[in-house]
């Protein structure tokens, strides 16, 4: 359900230009909260593969957790970069922002891949990679804008200002562009969700670790 709402709020924004033009409107609201429903189902399905596959979610987390610290990299370049404002922006400070930011954006995709990969047959394997792939080419195209516009948050920092930059508009229209791995990993989880449901094959056994009060209704 997360992957549709998810898929869905992306298409919407890639279909309606208007709905990436920061500022409060419905356009620029709907797929903004439709994201926050789809991030919320995502999180709360999170707990039944716990119990059904715990070491490879355990695994997943990990990725996901090494995603964040692109996060934590980006908050703490623009931090260091405010107190020594001599440093400046130099290229490297740049393409560091951007990319950091991006892979935040990045593993996601590789966490939600992962999670499931041992569940499906070999055309939606093929869907999962193809997420994947797409993903990755979206976020290298959104570290190329995040890097330029450094110099702008940095602007804003200092000056302690609240308003939406203009440069979120350009960035949600590529992350628009996602809706493609959203579906993609929809089918793959519709497949993942089937196995489950009439249990594992013998091989694949010992790839899960089943929970003493057994697998959900």
């Amino acid at each position: 359900m997360g992957f549709a709402v998810e898929g869905a709020s992306e298409l919407y924004s890639f279909a309606t230009p208007g709905a990436n033009h920061a500022g409060v409107n419905f356009l620029f609201l709907l797929p903004t909260a439709l994201t926050v429903v789809g991030l919320l189902f995502v999180w709360v399905g999170r707990h039944e593969w716990t119990e059904l596959h715990r070491q490879r979610t355990r695994r997943a987390t990990a990725i996901f957790e090494l995603s964040l610290v692109g996060g934590f990299v980006a908050v703490a370049e623009v931090a260091l970069l405010v107190a020594y404002p001599s440093v400046g922006t130099p290229g490297w400070a740049e393409v560091l922002f951007g990319a950091a930011v991006a892979s935040l954006l990045f593993g996601t995709f590789v966490t939600y891949a992962y999670l499931v990969f041992h569940l499906v047959a070999t055309p939606s394997k093929a869907a999962l990679a193809a997420a994947v792939v797409w993903a990755f080419a979206v976020s290298v195209v959104i570290t190329v804008a995040l890097a330029a516009d450094l110099p702008t948050v940095l602007a804003l920092v200092d000056s302690r200002s609240f308003t939406v930059p203009s440069f979120l508009a350009p960035v949600s229209s590529l992350i628009s562009y996602l809706f493609v791995s959203y579906f993609l990993l929809l089918a793959a989880y519709f497949e993942a969700h089937a196995t489950v449901a009439r249990g594992l094959p013998p091989g694949a056994v010992r790839a899960v670790r089943t929970s003493s009060s057994g697998p959900p209704p």
